[in-house]
């Protein structure tokens, strides 16, 4: 599992976590809770339907469907979010590859946007990382593993959030120019998944709040049912509620490239 946020929906869907034992905050420091978090089982596979609702500030809405299909390779972990609906955006696919950490070490994630009505596939590079994915409040960062060797982190207590009690952490990019680099994440204590969290940008300047409900059980794994992003500068907000979620079933390795992607593999 990763501590990122739309990977926890793309990668290990919505921050899937096995409920593992609480312990107590005298024990913990702000990296232990994160690598308890990144390490927990989120299965070999993941499969999910979701529609993404965007809001934005007066009140005016536009809804997409979206399936996404995920399998961890063994030092990798491949996934793929086609839109489905409507109209303008079916077809539009996102191939993601994630790399483990090794020895310390985190290779930057393979990222590839595929345009049908362009009929062009572009690769999202570093630089692309803090810019909204296809119109949401979510970037292309929100969607990648970051590691754990990215951030440096800080406990800062613990501390209700949703009604649950949370470990309350600081995360601080090592490189300052990320578009947030300042986060601060509630992680539940009875299962180590992510409830809520606050992006920061440069200025330390609040950005984003993203909520998370109806943390469930599907196939025995934790998964979070809704996930709501808001920017709090602009009031536009996106709302993706996970349907259809299935753990450790059959998902065609074949689908994880970017020749699949164009060719509509994935319904």
């Amino acid at each position: 599992m990763n501590h990122s946020v739309f990977a926890k929906l793309i990668i290990s869907l919505s921050a899937l976590c096995l409920a593992v034992p609480a312990a107590s905050a005298q024990t913990l420091t702000g990296y232990d809770v994160m690598k308890k978090a990144d390490e927990v089982d989120t299965g070999t596979t993941g499969s999910y339907t979701a529609t993404m609702t965007l809001l934005s500030k007066n009140g005016s809405t536009r809804v997409r469907e979206v399936v996404c299909r995920s399998r961890d390779f063994g030092g990798v972990t491949k996934s793929v979010i086609v839109f489905r609906t409507p109209k303008d955006v079916a077809g539009v696919g996102y191939l993601t590859w994630d790399y483990d950490e090794k020895d310390g070490v985190k290779k930057d994630s393979d990222n590839w946007l595929y345009m049908p009505a362009m009929k062009k596939v572009r690769r999202i590079s570093g630089s692309d990382s803090g810019g909204n994915f296809m119109g949401t409040d979510f970037t292309y960062d929100d969607m990648g593993d970051r590691g754990l060797t990215k951030d440096t982190f800080t406990l800062l207590g613990e501390e209700s959030a949703g009604g649950t009690g949370c470990y309350k952490v600081e995360c601080s990019a090592k490189d300052t120019t990320e578009k947030n680099p300042r986060r601060i994440l509630w992680i539940r204590k009875d299962n180590f998944v992510m409830q809520k969290g606050e992006f920061y940008d440069k200025q330390n300047n609040l950005q984003r709040e993203l909520t998370c409900s109806g943390i469930t059980l599907f196939d025995g794994i934790w998964t979070t049912s809704v996930m709501t992003m808001k920017n709090v500068v602009t009031g536009h907000s996106t709302v993706i509620e996970m349907k259809d979620v299935h753990y450790n079933q059959n998902v065609d390795d074949s689908i994880f490239t970017v020749a699949s992607v164009e060719r509509g593999a994935v319904k």
